[in-house]
């Protein structure tokens, strides 16, 4: 294999690895990819399910069954919607949650998934959300936008507009939406100074990696909530997601820990995806190259992004510090606050 480890490049193997017939550097190459993507270990599993019930694994597959899973495999799931690079991560964290909606039950929908919300009211709440960045776009959006309109006003009215919608309703509405914006941005490749209100009004790029990060992260409470296993996005999907929270991670920390403000925090996020970033306490503040920071925190990245969507206990994560334990402890608390910041 000459090609990268693409999600692409996969998705055309794994009705070949599920028949045992690729070669050891294609499988090598598709079991690491399962490892990071939900939607293709969903469907390789599927599609090994499939593979057994064709004659057993003490039998050879019939004639012509390779080609069959091969033409099968795109058909099994609808894949992420062609968009701009800066909304990949959205189309990508869509596509696997469309997934997982796909192999629920109808009993699944009712449960509790996170607060007081079910499944299908967390699927509804997501495609408020994303609706405030569909008429941002100039994109039509049912019920209409009121001027102003804040996420959670914006989550009563789309409940109240598909109450006693099934649940498949709501969840071809939601996915529909959220491939519309996708498909206006694919012509759209720079962000330029374009804007969204999401609470506040924020840079394109941000509004579609503020929405990326709920995707996944709501994914995994509907996955623990209906039993089935969650995954985090793909390394370079983490990595934008990250340095969304750590930009804006200032704002909270300036109002979370006390004075002085004149320090910082340097933020090192293990694991594909990750980076180090430098958090000034005080937003306005600008931090020397050559500053020492007053504490060094070192965690896993998923762990980090769990942590600032408040899905993580500060005192339970795995994590390194050198420097000011009381600031970093401070600092790490402040963390879980971003979850109400888009």
């Amino acid at each position: 294999m000459t090609d990268t480890a693409s999600h692409e490049t996969v998705v055309a193997l794994i009705g070949a690895w599920a028949l045992d017939a690729c070669s050891p550097a294609e499988a090598e190459l598709v079991e690491t990819h399962l490892g990071t993507c939900p939607a293709c270990a969903r469907e390789a599993r599927e599609l090994r399910e499939v593979a057994a019930d064709l004659g057993g694994a003490y039998l050879r597959p019939p004639s012509g069954s390779l080609a069959r899973l091969r033409a099968a495999a795109p058909g099994r799931r609808r894949p992420a919607t062609a968009t701009a690079a800066y909304a990949a991560p959205y189309a990508a964290q869509v596509a696997a949650l469309d997934l997982l909606l796909s192999d629920l039950a109808p009993e699944d929908w009712r449960l509790t998934a996170y607060g007081d919300l079910s499944v299908r009211d967390l699927l509804a709440h997501l495609a408020a959300t994303d609706g405030l960045v569909a008429a941002g776009l100039g994109l039509p959006v049912q019920p209409p936008v009121a001027p102003g309109e804040k996420p959670a006003t914006r989550t009563a009215a789309v409940l109240r507009f598909e109450q006693g919608w099934s649940p498949e309703q709501t969840r071809r509405s939601w996915r529909a939406q959220a491939d519309a914006v996708c498909r206006s941005l694919a012509g759209r490749p720079s962000p330029g100074t374009a804007t969204v209100t999401l609470g506040r009004p924020l840079p394109l790029a941000d509004a579609l990696a503020a929405r990326a990060f709920e995707t996944w992260i709501h994914g995994e409470d509907i996955a623990a909530a209906t039993g089935r296993p969650a995954f985090p996005p793909l390394p370079e999907h983490v990595h934008p997601l990250a340095d969304l929270a750590a930009r804006v991670l200032p704002r909270v920390a300036a109002r979370r820990l006390a004075p002085p403000h004149d320090r910082h925090v340097r933020l090192h996020l293990t694991g594909a995806g990750g980076g180090t970033w430098t958090v000034p306490l005080d937003p306005a503040t600008t931090v020397p190259a050559a500053a020492r920071p007053a504490a060094v925190v070192t965690l896993d990245v998923v762990e980090f992004c769990r942590l600032a969507a408040d899905r993580r206990e500060p005192g339970r994560i795995a994590v390194e510090i050198r420097g000011d334990t009381a600031l970093a402890r401070d600092f790490l608390a402040a963390v879980p606050t971003l979850a109400p910041v888009p």
